[in-house]
């Protein structure tokens, strides 16, 4: 969705407004190089590095010793952390979380994305003894979970492919999908389907399902997933989790963004 634009501040200070371009990049682009940053803003490669060394030291920006580049930083976090909390999304999640794992009586969670991982931000735990534990404050890779293609199969092919550049995918268990065609596959049954799920593919012997939690335009903000262990992960389970996690994402979505037309 394009950005709302404001007027130019009368007495602009280049370097600032440099830094708040190259945080745009890093949300747009998921990671940047030295030539990238130096093309977009027309200046020196030199200054172009300087810029992001500063944003590195701020904790804005990060460098990917795996595969070069910059990626963004852990202040992102502290900075979504701190609009969740403006939002309240945490304090109208847990009572619909609540109700939900009364009603399934299984761990349900609420995620939000993070660059190609998933952000466990609250969760309520099942009450039966053998069960899936709660993740909330863990990242997880969104290809490998319920949460996290939920959230996927909303993206674009171009966002999906600016997401993953590469085409292989590092397993986490023996299930992980492992190839984005493969994955790209998942999604488009994900999208027919209305709801992803996952079996075994970020933890063995546990699987879930996920519905997006969409906001008055559409966008998917977060998603809700109910995750089990696999011994009572059944058609007719299945198809009353799937039904609780929709109107609970409703429920949600109506709280935050009041009821859609």
């Amino acid at each position: 969705m394009p950005r709302a634009k404001s007027a130019s501040p009368s007495y602009p200070i280049e370097s600032v407004d440099s830094a708040f371009t190259i945080l745009r990049m890093l949300c747009d682009d998921k990671k940047l190089r030295v030539s990238d940053v130096a093309t977009r803003l027309n200046v020196a490669q030199s200054t172009a590095h300087r810029l992001l060394s500063m944003l590195v030291h701020h904790g804005f920006a990060r460098q990917d010793e795996r595969r070069g580049g910059y990626v963004m930083g852990p202040m992102f976090v502290e900075i979504g952390f701190a609009a969740i909390r403006d939002l309240d999304i945490r304090e109208h999640a847990r009572p619909i979380l609540e109700e939900l794992r009364d009603r399934v009586n299984e761990t349900v969670h609420l995620g939000i994305p993070y660059g190609r991982e998933i952000l466990y931000v609250e969760g309520v735990e099942s009450r039966h003894q053998l069960r899936s534990g709660l993740r909330v404050g863990n990242f997880v890779p969104a290809y490998c979970v319920s949460l996290g293609k939920a959230l996927l199969a909303t993206l674009s092919k171009t966002e999906l492919d600016n997401l993953y550049p590469d085409q292989e995918l590092p397993p986490v268990t023996g299930k992980t999908v492992t190839t984005i065609a493969e994955l790209e596959k998942q999604l488009a049954k994900i999208r027919r389907d209305g709801y992803a799920k996952s079996r075994a593919e970020s933890t063995e012997g546990v699987g879930s399902v996920a519905v997006p939690v969409l906001d008055r335009n559409g966008t998917a903000r977060g998603a809700i997933s109910i995750s089990a262990p696999l011994t009572r992960m059944s058609r007719e389970s299945e198809a009353l989790w799937v039904e609780s996690a929709i109107d609970a994402a409703d429920k949600l979505r109506s709280r935050l963004w009041g009821k859609q037309e």
